[in-house]
């Protein structure tokens, strides 16, 4: 069997230099840095540590974490703000050499918690989002109407 051996250097040629090419074109990653909580409220994540079996009424989570944030009756579901969370990412040219370190939109780290129509509570979760108007109300509609338990949901 005869190779040609420039068309075969070629080939090979090609494939290093599109490799190359696959690998620069991105041009930059972009880790997350960890980030800081500013706590906004006395209360901790730890706080909402409620036994999954303990079928606490709304009033029994009032009387032990007080009054909530927001309650929406309509979605039955409360919402206590605990953080306002800044986050940064760290800007890699090439993956390797660090350029910048942008900050993130702020957000929101909140507990929210589900009731049923009798108000036991059926589940909770503690979230980070975006902090905007409306934002716990929007986060609240779509946890209640995605039905399915979060992995995270307590």
């Amino acid at each position: 069997m005869y190779v040609n051996f420039k068309s075969k250097g070629a080939f090979v040629a090609a494939c290093v230099l599109c490799a190359a090419a696959l690998t620069i074109w991105p041009g930059c990653a972009t880790p997350p840095l960890p980030a800081s909580r500013k706590p906004i409220s006395s209360l901790k994540g730890t706080d909402f540590a409620f036994p999954k079996d303990a079928h606490l009424s709304r009033l029994d989570i009032v009387s032990k974490v007080g009054e909530p944030d927001e309650y929406f009756s309509d979605l039955r579901v409360s919402c206590y703000k605990l953080n306002r969370v800044t986050r940064r990412r760290l800007v890699l040219l090439f993956g390797v050499l660090p350029i910048a370190a942008p900050r993130d939109a702020d957000s929101l780290e909140f507990a929210m918690i589900e009731f049923d129509e009798y108000d036991k509570m059926l589940r909770l979760v503690i979230k980070i989002n975006t902090d905007y108007p409306g934002a716990l109300r929007y986060s609240a509609k779509r946890w209640v109407t995605k039905g399915a338990t979060d992995p995270h949901d307590h």
